[in-house]
């Protein structure tokens, strides 16, 4: 079974532009482009995970189920942290089996095509992860730093990541290095790694809003 998981935080509390509409028009267009393409993939079930408690948001007239939680009132030092407080919260909720797959999509990312689902529903049984290992802010691709918009992982090894947003006195570890050296520890096998060079994503990233393709 194929899950997709489509991050949703209406409120965003960790700096960035703050424009309400703008996030919604953003969140309705990628989460409808995705849901267009899965018409052509009924055997995948996507569910959106909301992280402030709200109900009867926008997000409901979307043809899509929404589970809503109260994550993003716990302070922690990082959202990754959070996110995989909702990610896990939702494996919860659909009761995943361990071989499920999951697939994770920030919900104001676009997919361009069908590319990325194309792979994990071909290969499902020939990986345990589908990442790309990129720096996207240095837009170099490196062994331990990946795109937390959207990856898959078989549900056995998300159920165990736990993300703790560990400092040192140097430098901050982020949540995205944190994610692929757990990744790395829980599958050493390469040939269990999907490595992507092009996820065919559209990123929209909070702090300005900034649009990446990846």
């Amino acid at each position: 079974m194929i899950y997709i998981i489509i991050t949703a935080c209406i409120h965003n509390k960790r700096g960035g532009i703050v424009n309400f509409e703008e996030r919604k028009k953003r969140y309705i267009m990628c989460i409808n482009q995705l849901l267009c393409f899965l018409k052509e993939y009924p055997d995948i079930k996507p569910i959106i995970v909301e992280n402030n408690g709200d109900k009867d948001t926008y997000l409901n007239d979307l043809d899509c189920e929404v589970l809503y939680t109260n994550n993003n009132s716990i302070d922690t030092e990082n959202k990754g942290i959070n996110e995989v407080m909702d990610i896990q919260d939702t494996i919860k909720h659909l009761n995943a089996k361990d071989d499920d797959i999951i697939i994770k999509l920030t919900g104001r990312y676009k997919l361009r095509d069908t590319s990325f689902i194309d792979i994990v529903t071909q290969h499902i049984n020939d990986y345990d992860a589908f990442i790309k290992f990129y720096n996207v802010c240095t837009h170099k691709f490196v062994r331990d730093d990946m795109v937390l918009g959207l990856y898959g992982i078989r549900c056995k090894y998300l159920k165990q990541i736990m993300l703790e947003g560990s400092k040192t006195k140097k430098k901050y570890r982020s949540p995205e290095v944190e994610f692929a050296k757990k990744i790395r520890s829980l599958i050493p096998n390469d040939e269990r790694i999907k490595n992507f060079t092009d996820l065919r994503i559209e990123c929209c990233f909070a702090d300005k809003n900034r649009i990446q393709k990846a």
